[in-house]
């Protein structure tokens, strides 16, 4: 039995590469945005009233 090769084209490896691309960079930014939501240099929320 022939053993199969799995060819993909040239087009389908470059849209996997810049879908990927585009997920870490949404992943990435999420990250970015809820650690400057956090706010871990100001004070708590609970407290400004304080």
């Amino acid at each position: 039995m022939a053993k199969k090769e799995k060819n993909d084209s040239r087009g389908k490896r470059i849209g996997k590469y810049i879908l990927t691309t585009v997920i870490y960079c949404v992943i990435l930014m999420v990250l970015i945005y809820l650690y400057q939501y956090s706010g871990l240099t100001s004070v708590h929320f609970i407290y400004n009233e304080f």
